[in-house]
């Protein structure tokens, strides 16, 4: 698809690369620290879970359109539209006047980051020789925890000293170099390609997605009226799946589910992604709700998840896979993020006047701490046998890795909003805001101090319960461990299923 390139051309080429994967990796994380601010400038808490659920469907679904285009129609090409999709939704959610109009530009967003991944790494497969990808696959992987790294503490920091727009203004200049270097330094050589896009497929399962959100995320507004949304969603699910068996090239090949393997990392995938938000974007709320913590403080409890992904995922790959297997790597680190979610919904059913002590202010960075080593450690088991494993596939298999991940993090987000609006209406009847209430210093003082008590209980409850729905997804995450193969790397291929 692209021409020899010269060694100094190529670096520029993988920068370029860097640069784009970077602004749709970091938006993933730097948009959680600010969120309570954000909700508490605009109004509209009830929509939180909204914000992170739309980037991610949107971002999910076109993942699997993006990469046939690209083959249709140019790399290049395909990135340039959807990088500045991405740009234009960055600058429309900077100035979105209310909450709504927030999470309408973030599904915007989405829709043009899920060209990022899969083009980017494409690109780099193109410009790259075989044997020099290996070299290049590390500086990929450090881009994810580099983002992770910065985000939160970035949007943190950038949230109190400076404003939450430039959160999402941020990314502009890195990603409009990224356009102009690709520009300039990657050339293509057109190839023509026939291709069948499941463009109704696509659409289908966006609906039914979408449907099931609205009906989880809403129940507490819509009422009855989630009965018939739920089975809408349903019956366009079951029409997906028929135009799927018909479809020359389905958005979801059926080949992903045969294999053991292959199965256990799409599930592992999906209660991962469930799990992650589930820390991400209501564990800076706790904080700075239920133990008063500051914007920054929680930033940093983030970011020490984010750092523990990476070291373990190094640990469980050089010594634990090299020495034992794939299995015993991936039961390690399910059974260390089972431990850490259990450590975070401990603490949140605790009474508010047992979180003032000293020990509890470090008990959440430490929980985070082991949820972020128990992700990366089993995601790098369940990734590389995945990769050995999927043989000639492995591009398909690699993108619904990564299609299984945001899906369970839009789902996981919708349930646990679902939850926190329900649990927040049983609570607290009749009380307006009461999240917006405890992150507003002016307004929490205004409060008796009876009153400001029953809200913080009932916040502490309602959050407490979202807890225990993300340790639910810890449990399936870590339960696919025991279908990784019990085998060490490289001697996978004779247990293939899928030729």
């Amino acid at each position: 698809m692209t021409s020899e390139l010269p060694p100094a051309k190529r670096g520029l080429v993988l920068a370029a690369c860097l640069a784009a994967l970077f602004t749709a990796a970091v938006e993933g994380t730097i948009v959680a620290t600010a969120m309570p601010t954000i909700a508490a400038d605009l109004g509209g808490f009830s929509l939180l879970a909204w914000v992170f659920a739309a980037y991610m469907l949107t971002q999910a679904v076109t993942i699997p359109i993006y990469g046939r285009m690209a083959d249709l129609y140019g790399r290049k090409r395909v990135l340039f539209v959807g990088l500045g999709i991405f740009l234009v939704g960055c600058v429309l959610c900077g100035f979105a006047p209310s909450m709504l109009m927030l999470v309408v530009f973030r599904a915007l967003q989405g829709i043009g980051a899920g060209a990022v991944m899969p083009v980017t790494l494409t690109i780099v497969g193109d410009a790259y020789p075989a044997l020099e990808r290996v070299r290049v696959q590390p500086i990929i992987a450090s881009v994810f925890a580099s983002s992770s790294i910065v985000g939160p503490a970035l949007g943190a920091f950038i949230v109190q000293h400076i404003g939450w727009q430039l959160i999402f203004w941020f990314n502009i200049p890195i990603g409009l170099i990224a356009i102009v270097m690709l520009a300039r330094f990657y050339k293509e050589t057109p190839r023509v390609v026939k291709h069948a896009l499941d463009i109704t497929g696509a659409l289908l399962l966006m609906i039914s997605i979408t449907c099931i959100l609205i009906a989880m995320l809403q129940a507490d507004k819509l009422g009855w009226w989630t009965l018939p949304l739920t089975a809408a969603a349903v019956l366009i699910f079951l029409l997906f799946l028929r135009v799927e068996k018909r479809s020359p090239e389905p958005l979801l090949p059926s080949l992903l589910w045969r294999d053991r393997t292959l199965f256990a990392c799409n599930v592992g995938s999906f209660g991962i992604g469930g799990a992650l938000m589930g820390v991400s974007a209501f564990l800076p709320t706790y904080l700075q709700t239920v133990m008063g913590s500051s914007v920054l403080e929680s930033g940093i409890a983030l970011s020490i998840m984010s750092v523990s992904w990476p070291l373990a995922a190094m640990l469980g790959s050089r010594i634990i896979m090299v020495r034992t297997t794939y299995r015993t790597c991936a039961l390690t680190g399910g059974t260390i993020l089972v431990t850490g979610g259990l450590a975070i919904a401990v603490l949140a059913a605790l009474p508010i006047e047992a979180t003032a002590h000293l020990l509890w202010g470090w008990w959440p960075t430490a929980a985070a701490f082991l949820v972020g080593a128990g992700m990366g450690m089993e995601n790098v088991a369940q990734h590389i046998s995945m990769q050995e494993a999927a043989g000639v596939h492995l591009g398909i298999a690699t993108a619904s890795q990564q299609f299984m991940r945001q899906l369970g993090g839009s789902f996981g987000t919708a349930i646990m909003g679902a939850v926190l609006n329900l649990s927040l209406a049983t609570t607290l009847p009749g009380v307006r805001d009461p999240v917006e209430t405890m992150l507003d210093p002016t307004l929490r003082a205004k409060l008796p101090a009876p009153e400001l008590h029953t809200i913080s209980a009932g916040v502490t409850d309602s959050l407490s319960n979202v807890f225990w729905v993300t340790l639910i997804f810890a449990l399936i995450a870590a339960a696919t461990a025991w279908l990784v193969p019990y085998v060490k790397p490289g001697k996978l291929r004779e247990h293939l299923a899928i030729d």
